[in-house]
């Protein structure tokens, strides 16, 4: 098996399982709250959406240029861009952002 389909096959589940464990700091009350003790619910998403987007479009432009600049590259080359590399990268971002607010947000208090 190539890494070509090992990053297909594992990109999505890294990224599905990083958003479920988001979302799980988020539903247990461990995300940054201000001063008036009140949870930041719409900037710990946008931030966490933000780190995402700009981690999937960073991992997607590697992955195409990885696979895309071999010399056996099909026409699907840049599928290990899109679905697997990109979501890899998004997803490792978006656990640690989340760490990183959640233990900032706990340190604070």
């Amino acid at each position: 098996m190539d890494l070509l389909n090992i990053l297909i096959k594992i990109g999505p589940g890294v990224f599905f399982l990083s958003v479920t464990l988001a979302i799980v700091y988020g539903v247990s009350g461990h995300i940054p709250r201000n001063e008036e003790g009140k949870a930041q619910v719409g900037r710990y998403v946008l931030g966490l959406a933000m780190v995402g987007a700009v981690a999937f479009v960073a991992g997607a432009a590697l992955g195409i240029a990885w696979f895309c600049g071999s010399d056996g590259a099909g026409n699907l080359c840049g599928l290990g861009g899109i679905f697997g590399s990109g979501p890899l990268l998004a997803g490792i971002a978006i656990v640690i952002s989340a760490h990183r607010q959640v233990t900032s947000a706990r340190d604070a208090r």
